[in-house]
């Protein structure tokens, strides 16, 4: 039994309130880990002693990385998106629900462990992703 004392602290990951993909990832899947990053171009201004004095940043994004793997009757005929694809994701979560663009996805298969999927999401602040 878990005790708290102090700070409390959030178990797990939010996978079980990431309800769907859109057709670009059909088949029965179990989403295992996300990773949700918020990132941006940065600029440093130096004066003429080398100091920066000013900082801008640009061409903000929020990536999000999720690996899951096959499940179900049809599991091994998981599809998964191309790059490039617009993709739905479907969550309980506001930083995850929404369309997203794939900026990469990979299938891995080894002898003595399953089929796992890493599928990498991109959405830029001044880029619609349709």
């Amino acid at each position: 039994m878990a005790i708290t004392k102090g700070t409390s602290i959030a178990w797990g990951v939010s996978t079980s309130n990431l309800t769907g993909f859109s057709a670009a990832v059909s088949g029965g899947q179990f989403i295992t880990s996300e990773d949700i990053n918020r990132e941006a171009d940065k600029e440093e201004i130096r004066n003429g002693a080398g100091e920066i004095v000013s900082v801008y940043f640009y061409n903000g994004r929020v990536t999000l990385s999720l690996k899951a793997y096959p499940a179900g009757a049809a599991g091994s005929t998981i599809a998964y998106p191309s790059v490039g694809d617009e993709v739905t994701v479907t969550s309980t979560d506001s930083d995850i629900n929404g369309e997203w663009i794939c900026d990469s996805a990979s299938k891995a298969r080894k002898q003595d462990g399953i089929v796992e999927f890493d599928i990498s999401l991109i959405k830029y602040d001044n880029v619609s992703t349709a």
